[in-house]
C-alpha cells in the first residue's frame, strides 16, 4: 500500500516539474514589447532669402516694416510647426551670428511673427534695428537686414506725467476733510473765546501789579 502511494507522490512530483519546466521556457520565448521612440521634428533648414527692413514713417515713427523673398512659413515658435520661421528685431544692439541661438529675455531683442513692428519706447535720436530670420528652434539664419532712422524729438517717448501736487486743506476746517460749516464756526466761535479769555487775564495781571 504504501509503495502505491509513493509512486502515486513521485508521478505528481515529476509532473509539477514539468509542468514548472515549460511555463519557465514559455515566458522566456515570450517577446518583451518595446516604446515605439518618439520622432523628433525634423527643423526646417535656413533657407536663401532676402530681407529688407523699412524705416519708420512719420505717423508711426517707432515701427519698421519686413519684406522677405521668397515668401517663406512665417509663424510664431508657439505654433510648433519645425518647418515655420520667425523674425528677431535687434534694436540698437549686435545681431546673433548665424548658427547660434538667439537668446531670450532681452527687452533689445524681439521674437516675432509679426512683418510689421512696433518696437516700443525710443528715445531722440539715431537707431538701428538689425532683422534676422530663424529657425523654428530659435537658431539665427545668414538671412538679416538692418535699417538705422532718426526719431525726432517731438516723435520720441515722453515720460510718465508726474504726480499732481496735492491740494490745499479745505478753507476754514484746517484740512480735515469732511468738516460741516456748522463745525467750523463751533471752532471759529472756540478760538474767540481763547482770545478773550486770555486778553481778561491780561488785564487782571496788569491791575494787580
Amino acid at each position: 500500500m504504501f509503495g502505491g502511494v509513493r509512486r502515486v507522490l513521485a508521478i505528481g512530483a515529476g509532473v509539477a516539474l514539468m509542468l514548472a519546466v515549460a511555463t519557465g521556457v514559455a515566458q522566456a520565448q515570450t517577446a518583451t514589447p518595446t516604446a515605439t521612440p518618439t520622432p523628433v521634428p525634423t527643423v526646417a533648414p535656413c533657407p536663401t532669402a532676402t530681407v529688407v527692413v523699412t524705416a519708420p514713417t512719420s505717423a508711426a515713427p517707432t515701427t519698421v516694416s519686413v519684406a522677405i523673398t521668397p515668401t517663406l512659413n512665417v509663424k510664431a515658435a508657439t505654433d510648433g510647426d519645425p518647418t515655420s520661421f520667425h523674425v528677431h528685431y535687434f534694436v540698437d544692439t549686435p545681431a546673433t551670428a548665424a548658427g547660434a541661438v538667439v537668446p531670450s529675455g532681452d527687452p533689445k531683442i524681439i521674437h516675432a511673427a509679426a512683418l510689421t513692428q512696433n518696437l516700443g519706447a525710443l528715445a531722440a535720436g539715431s537707431h538701428t534695428v538689425e532683422v534676422v530670420l530663424g529657425q523654428f528652434n530659435h537658431t539665427a539664419c545668414a538671412a538679416r537686414g538692418s535699417v538705422t532712422f532718426t526719431v525726432a524729438a517731438q516723435q520720441a517717448a515722453t515720460p510718465a506725467a508726474t504726480a499732481a501736487a496735492p491740494s490745499a486743506p479745505a478753507t476754514g476746517s484746517a484740512g480735515l476733510a469732511g468738516t460741516s460749516a456748522a463745525a467750523a464756526t463751533v471752532l471759529a466761535l472756540f478760538a474767540l473765546a481763547t482770545v478773550l479769555v486770555g486778553g481778561s487775564r491780561l488785564a487782571t495781571d496788569r491791575r494787580a501789579r
